[in-house]
């Protein structure tokens, strides 16, 4: 059996298969990925010069399979990963895919969109750390930053709703204004879909293995238009970025979650 084919049985029995093509847009120039992440690292013999066999399944499986299947865009796939390395710290990794994200076609103002997003979900220190790497990243190839945008006028109360966090009133507010707001809250703001959102938060979600948020965004996810396929091939993607871990516990909450909605598991 191929390794490729081997890895994906894997896949399988951990919940996350049944992928189609879901209409969306095919990636035609996944291989460049690699070349591009390869081609950044001055080290002689490439970064997995003393892993030889990494190299080899970054080549076979990371770029020659998992970024060119069909169930989500190239863009789809840069927003997913660059949220992941910004959630976990990943600083040199984080710069590679912001350089591959615009040449994805993510723009600059989706860029802050989803630094931001991000923030709100694996704390500050990552958004403070994913902005100066962003700075790095636009001076090195002569692009403007995006411009300001508006201030936010947050009135922070509970607007007559129960605290979702009785032991923290004052988190309970926060959620429901700097999050959730209609009009001003991170989730009702431009140039991301909620689409969009969704599928960073599960994203960030798996790589943290925060279940029971995780569980709660996946529902929110199918909400707001993914289907299970993409949900599958977003847990698939983030588990080569993750780790294994993330991908099988993320693939029992969405088995759960699909579950109760009466939806197929399988594919």
């Amino acid at each position: 059996m191929h390794r490729s084919a081997k890895i994906h049985s894997i896949l399988i029995v951990a919940g996350l298969t049944g992928i189609s093509g879901c209409g969306a847009e095919t990636p035609s120039n996944a291989s460049s990925i690699g070349q591009a992440e390869s081609a950044s690292q001055p080290n002689e013999g490439g970064p997995f010069a003393a892993t030889p066999y990494l190299a080899e399944l970054e080549r076979t499986v990371l770029f020659g399979d998992i970024w060119e299947r069909p169930g989500l865009s190239l863009r789809d796939r840069s927003l997913i990963t660059v949220a992941v390395t910004q959630a976990l710290y990943r600083t040199e990794e984080l710069r590679q895919y912001l350089q591959l994200a615009l040449e994805n076609g993510v723009t600059r103002e989706e860029i802050a969109e989803l630094l931001t997003h991000v923030t709100m979900y694996a704390g500050w220190p990552t958004g403070s750390n994913a902005s100066r790497v962003a700075i790095d990243v636009y001076g090195r190839l002569g692009i403007d930053y995006p411009p300001a945008a508006d201030p936010v006028n947050l009135e922070v109360d509970l607007q007559g709703r129960p605290a979702g966090y009785p032991a923290i009133p004052y988190l309970s507010a926060l959620t429901r204004t700097l999050l959730f707001d209609e009009s001003d809250g991170i989730w009702a703001r431009p140039v991301l879909s909620p689409r969009d959102r969704s599928m960073i938060t599960v994203s960030v979600g798996q790589a943290l293995y925060a279940t029971d948020q995780l569980r709660g965004h996946v529902g929110r996810a199918l909400n707001n238009g993914l289907t299970q396929d993409e949900i599958r091939e977003i847990i698939t993607q983030v588990t080569f970025y993750a780790g294994w871990p993330t991908g099988s516990n993320a693939a029992r909450v969405a088995a759960e979650v699909f579950e109760e909605r009466g939806l197929p598991i399988g594919g």
